[in-house]
């Protein structure tokens, strides 16, 4: 249990570093914004002749339109002097030789659908892709004691929060281009990785790092992360040169061999996910291509570490990224470089507090954890939910935020929830039957308490849920609730808690935020899962099923504590 509160500070820090989940909300910065008297991004632009050249490569772009129209931008503007320096470093002696497609590649990758002001240039990805599919990369950097906000690791932020009618202006010192290499093809460029660049062919996770995810008909390989290691961090270790690390690690005389150690040594170094260093930090457990095995990962002040874990009170000493050398973008994944090297750790069950809210689509939407936002999606659109049911109103799924006005008895883990109720009934007819199935995140191989998170007093149901298909043996009921005046310890032995950070002692009620034991599981294997809800018969009912979160604490931990805080910490 001890190595849950090891890990505390990391998680509470979490919000001071990475904001791309929405930490504005909770610190109204005061940002100087340049008024347009609403005229759209291109014409903006055609008045000022300090992005003259840009506009032309908007013009050959075939953006001028686009960029007319109204909507809801950010578009990073290169100023004249930037142009004129991505020209001389192309050989190129105007915007004339730049060919169409090029030029169309500058413009998708500087502009983004969302509305994102300088406040969230901080240190990792934007929470919204670009036009090209890839995410821009903000920092800050210092040069003789002279700090500026670095975008893309090409460009400096010179002025922003333009305001035009369609949008917001950025300008930077340089044209933004998007990554066009391969994983493979990044590192083998680069002679610092050598080493490793030799064993990742030797083993065969070269091909799979060097297809483009345009490319890529594997859903789940499309984009990969990266986590690579230097020649003199090899060095370091005592390992000169390939032979070396193949005479150490391969164990079966066949890198290519999936038993073989060094093939494991790859694989446990590429994971399944896009994961910059904003998302490394914010995750506890990333799932590798070592089978079964998945490496943890926290924040330590300003330092991500991986494989920083503490286990039966002895801290095992993790790996630093180096923040200035990772989230190099390519054309398939990012990849990161480790201040050291690592071996593949066993691992014991770890929590995991799935905030169902936090969808790729809803993430992308640029709602998610920000006040007072709200959306209906269909869970066509949601890649990570299923919906087995009538082909009606009912494939629908709300995404709401409270934090703008929180209700007195509105204590939402990380202050949002999702509602599958009112789409989530049988309505009239009785032999209907709805599913909603969540894929969880990973989840470390062990024996777990399931505990799913809601807010009680939403109508009453029967809904029995699942664990990869398997019926847990506690059937669920939005209905059920706490009794005001039981402790704790007499809750949790009827499979009940309150699982917020509700204030108890101010209120005349029990918490209306209820956590609800549906099951133990043996989660056979390190990876994700699923998670289902189905309903019952329930003839004109109307549930309103808000569901916060589902907890997976394994059966020796505390069961209460940590509790789910409504700024999206936990809270021990």
């Amino acid at each position: 249990m001890r190595r849950i509160f090891d890990g505390m500070p990391a998680i509470l820090l979490v919000l001071g570093f990475m904001t791309i989940i929405g930490l504005n909300s909770c610190k109204r910065e005061a940002l100087t914004y340049t008024t347009t008297s609403t005229v759209n991004m291109y014409t903006y632009i055609g008045q000022n002749p300090d992005y003259s050249l840009f506009k032309q490569i908007i013009d050959k772009a075939g953006y001028a339109g686009y960029l007319d129209a109204y909507g809801a931008y950010t578009l990073f503007v290169s100023n004249n002097a930037g142009v004129n320096a991505y020209l001389k470093a192309n050989n190129k002696t105007s915007v004339d030789a730049l060919d169409e497609a090029t030029a169309k590649k500058i413009i998708a990758v500087s502009m983004l659908a969302d509305t994102l002001n300088s406040s969230f240039f901080k240190d990792g990805k934007l929470r919204t892709p670009t036009q090209s599919g890839q995410y821009i990369i903000t920092g800050t950097r210092s040069v003789n004691g002279v700090t500026s906000v670095v975008i893309n690791k090409q460009a400096n932020f010179v002025t922003g929060n333009i305001k035009t009618g369609n949008g917001l202006i950025h300008v930077v010192d340089n044209v933004l281009f998007p990554a066009e290499l391969t994983l493979a093809k990044t590192l083998e460029q680069n002679p610092k990785y050598s080493i490793f660049t030799t064993a990742l062919k030797e083993t065969g996770f070269y091909d799979t790092l060097n297809v483009a995810s345009a490319a890529n008909t594997n859903a789940s390989r499309k984009f990969l992360t990266l986590i690579a290691e230097t020649d003199s961090a090899f060095n370091a270790n005592g390992i000169a040169n390939y032979n070396a690390l193949k005479a150490k690690y391969s164990t079966k005389g066949n890198p290519r061999d999936h038993a073989d150690s060094l093939w494991l040594f790859c694989a446990y170094r590429v994971w399944p996910e896009l994961a910059y260093l904003s998302d490394i930090a914010t995750s506890t457990a990333h799932a590798t291509l070592a089978p079964l095995e998945v490496t943890t990962s926290q924040l330590s002040g300003q330092t991500v570490l991986l494989n920083n874990d503490t286990f039966n009170g002895i801290l095992e000493p993790g790996i630093a990224l180096d923040r200035n050398n990772s989230d190099v973008s390519a054309n398939n994944g990012v990849l990161h470089r480790p201040l050291g090297s690592y071996k593949i750790k066993v691992r014991f069950p770890t929590p995991v507090y799935f905030d169902v809210a936090n969808q790729p689509e809803i993430r992308r939407s640029g709602i998610y954890r920000v006040p007072g936002q709200s959306k209906i999606f269909n869970y066509a659109s949601l890649s990570e939910v299923v919906l087995v049911g009538p082909a009606n109103d009912n494939n629908r799924l709300e995404y709401k935020n409270t934090a703008a006005t929180p209700g007195p008895e509105e204590y939402y883990y990380g202050n949002d929830y999702v509602n599958i109720g009112l789409r989530f009934r049988t309505g009239a007819n009785a032999s209907n039957t709805s599913q909603a199935t969540f894929t969880t995140p990973v989840i470390v191989k062990g024996r777990y308490k399931i505990w799913v998170d809601y807010k009680y007093g939403t109508g009453s149901q029967s809904i029995p849920v699942s664990f990869d298909g398997v019926t847990l043996p506690n059937i669920l009921n939005p209905n059920d609730a706490l009794i005001y005046g039981e402790t704790e310890a007499q809750a949790e032995s009827r499979g009940f808690k309150s699982y917020s950070e509700w204030p108890i002692a101010s209120f005349t009620k029990a918490p209306t935020h209820v956590g609800r034991l549906v099951g133990i599981v043996n989660v056979p294997t390190t990876a994700r899962h699923t998670i289902t809800f189905t309903s019952t018969a329930c003839t004109g009912c109307a549930v309103q099923f808000q569901l916060d979160a589902v907890e997976f604490r394994p059966i020796d931990m505390d069961q209460i504590r940590p509790k789910l805080g409504r700024s999206g910490v936990l809270i021990p």
